[in-house]
């Protein structure tokens, strides 16, 4: 059973948020409302969003923990000749949209306020296969659209169903860490755009590159599919070492899961045949990549263990506490 530690009436809107692309600004307004007045928010457009601890800027990060808020969906391009309007799809194929319930939005839209309903049809067939978009309201080239899930929780207490669970159960662990760890020595790298551009994480890489010359440490968090990893739990976070053929610096990320290990966090060592956009950031800084998996992925619905998602709290934060105490090396 998940415990006290988890928010779950929060643990659902991050869920049912929408921010497709770089179309985030439901998801970063709702993080910004999140955090509060007490932390500064750094938001560059198409970008990332960063969340510190007031008063300190970026030159005071020892530790940036990683995650993204963007969802797999759309973006409608131009009319279709027979009716409609083509789309490109990303994080999946086009059937699994034409056959789920979808919301669309305005790519600068703020909330979800003005969500409007659209169908999809699939045209052409293998390779050729397109989503076909209907529906009132909708702009070429800038109305976005995802599926339209609402979360719940099971009867037994311990698991989340809906839209978005990747990335958002580890959005939400990143957030809710550098809440508790309550430094500005510690902050949260909120990018967008990695289900579809992973490169746009770039712009994240090029900020700290100037402007944190301490940054001693990056922790990347993720959701893959539980087939993507080894030994794969629900409910049990693991620090990845390998992302598919990339190194996230082995040595570091074995030392470290020992010395967890020895303090009492719930983790395992382990690699996936899936990647995330930590490689982007192992320049910087020693890198750890924390993957949490869920039953099912990118679908309109699936679920993961709120257990997990409580260890992957607590993982992030030890790991701010020990590198804070200088016990990472």
């Amino acid at each position: 059973m998940a415990t006290v530690g988890i928010d779950l009436e929060f643990l659902k809107q991050i869920s049912d948020v929408v921010s497709v692309g770089t179309a985030c600004g439901p998801g970063i307004n709702l993080l910004k409302s999140r955090f509060g007045d007490g932390y500064d928010s750094t938001l560059v457009s198409d970008g990332f969003c960063l969340f510190q601890k007031k008063g300190g800027g970026p030159g005071r990060l020892k530790a940036v923990f990683v995650a993204h808020i963007d969802e797999i969906g759309g973006v409608v391009y131009g009319p279709e000749a027979t009716g409609g309007f083509n789309t490109r799809v990303w994080g999946n194929h086009p059937s699994i949209f034409a056959n789920a319930e979808l919301q669309a939005f305005d790519y600068l839209a703020q909330d979800g306020s003005g969500c409007i309903p659209v169908t999809g049809h699939v045209q052409g067939d293998g390779a050729d296969a397109r989503l076909i978009l209907d529906g009132d309201g909708i702009k070429p080239y800038r109305t976005v659209y995802t599926f339209k899930t609402e979360a719940s929780f099971g009867p037994d207490g311990d698991t989340i169903t809906g839209k978005a669970l990747d990335p958002r159960m580890t959005t939400f662990s990143v957030i809710e860490a550098v809440r508790r760890l309550d430094t500005d020595e510690v902050g949260a790298m909120i990018v967008m755009a990695e289900e579809c551009a992973m490169d746009v994480a770039r712009k994240g890489v090029h900020f700290l590159q100037k402007n944190s010359p301490d940054l001693q440490l990056i922790v990347n968090a993720d959701v893959p599919w539980i087939n993507n990893i080894g030994e794969g739990r629900l409910d049990l976070p693991a620090i990845r070492i390998f992302e598919g053929r990339n190194f996230i610096d082995p040595s570091f990320g074995i030392r470290t899961v020992d010395h967890l290990l020895e303090r009492g966090v719930k983790l395992h060592l382990s690699a996936a045949k899936s990647g995330s956009q930590t490689l982007l950031f192992t320049p910087l800084a020693s890198t750890i990549s924390v993957a949490l998996p869920s039953d099912g992925i990118h679908e309109p619905s699936y679920t993961m263990s709120l257990t997990g998602v409580e260890r992957c709290v607590d993982l992030l934060q030890a790991l701010g506490e020990e590198q804070l105490a200088g016990r990472l090396h």
